[in-house]
């Protein structure tokens, strides 16, 4: 039988052009979807920033937003965002702002307003990639009474040694509480006031009474209420709670207070608290203030009298001051102020 020779089937043209042209079609679809439109969205930082504002978008706010060099922590990036959506028209002019220097690309690298932009240099395409900073913002604070505390939301910043001294802080832009509290003529007087810092901005703050206002039952009601302040801030309990158990049992103290971070012979230590027993009941508690005698005399005044005390120099503010503890609080136990190694204590027993 002859051999005959079988022809290939060949494709036709027409075939690999249509593959050809899907291929390309394809490939292009994925490159705009996965390469060219990020890079054009990374560029367009103004829209992403309004968008992620909106929809309250907190990772937007902690990977492209910084302050000081650091991208904001979750705390941050809440605070900040919770400001400009309760502030309306401080919003409308920060998103106003991102778009102008987005703009204007070399303005918008300088310092000035509330952001700067900055080009990573890695965009791609043609495009930029942007980082947004937040530019710090200066508060200068003034008073008129010497050995003024100043306080930021809760938080003591530093001391204005000298009347009309003036001392300055840096906060990235937002809304803050800012207390000056002093001591004149003897008795605590506090100021607080509230700025929106979208710019620099001055405090002066004019504390020292007229004599015709310093009455002393509500000053020593003002110094009871700051002690209970600091009672909280540095033990992380009200001075209700604390003052409570007195006469308490081991295991009361534990589901109050929690484990003690170190156990001695009757005493059980908690972050700026020791609790004393005595026959398995709490006999006495001591808070570490945090304070010098100094910071004390700021925030108190000067006591009337100082004596021996078997724990270092017992403070006394008089049986007025004490008093305003006990009807403000509703508190029994006897209180004290204890000077002991160039630090003071509340000792409760």
């Amino acid at each position: 039988m002859p051999y005959t020779r079988s022809r290939k089937k060949e494709r036709s043209p027409k075939v690999f052009l249509f593959i050809s042209s899907l291929t390309i079609l394809v490939g292009a679809i994925v490159f705009y979807l996965y390469a060219y439109k990020p890079a054009a969205e990374q560029d367009k930082i103004h829209v992403a920033f309004k968008e992620a504002l909106l929809e309250e978008d907190r990772t937007f706010f902690e990977e492209k937003v910084e302050y000081l060099g650091e991208p904001l922590s979750r705390a941050e990036a809440l605070r900040f965002m919770g400001w400009l959506n309760d502030e309306k028209s401080i919003r409308g002019e920060a998103i106003a702002e991102v778009a102008k220097d987005r703009a204007d690309r070399t303005s918008g690298m300088e310092a000035d307003g509330l952001f700067r932009l900055i080009d990573t240099g890695e965009g791609r395409y043609g495009f930029s990639d942007y980082r947004i900073e937040l530019l710090p913002q200066q508060i200068d604070v003034t008073s008129d009474v010497p050995l003024t505390n100043i306080w930021i939301d809760g938080q003591q910043v530093g001391r204005i040694d000298e009347a009309d001294d003036t001392i300055s802080f840096e906060k990235m832009p937002g809304q803050y509480d800012v207390k000056a509290v002093a001591v004149t003529n003897g008795e605590t007087v506090t100021e607080t006031e509230t700025i929106q810092l979208i710019s620099s901005k001055s405090i002066e703050y004019a504390l020292m009474p007229e004599s015709s206002e310093a009455i002393a039952g509500q000053f020593d009601l003002k110094r009871a209420e700051l002690i209970e302040i600091e009672v909280e801030a540095q033990t992380g309990h009200s001075l209700e709670t604390v003052d409570s158990l007195i006469g308490q049992s081991s295991q009361q103290v534990q589901e109050t207070l929690g484990e003690p971070a170190g156990k001695r012979e009757g005493k059980w230590d908690y972050e700026r608290l020791t609790v004393t027993f005595k026959e398995e009941e709490v006999e006495s508690i001591q808070v570490d203030l945090d304070k010098r005698p100094d910071d004390l005399i700021a925030l108190l005044g000067e006591p009337k009298t100082k004596s021996e005390h078997p724990l270092g120099t017992e403070w006394d503010y008089g049986q007025s001051f004490f008093e305003s503890f006990f009807t403000f609080f509703g508190l029994e136990t006897e209180k004290q102020f204890i000077e002991k190694n160039d630090a003071m204590y509340l000792l409760i027993q």
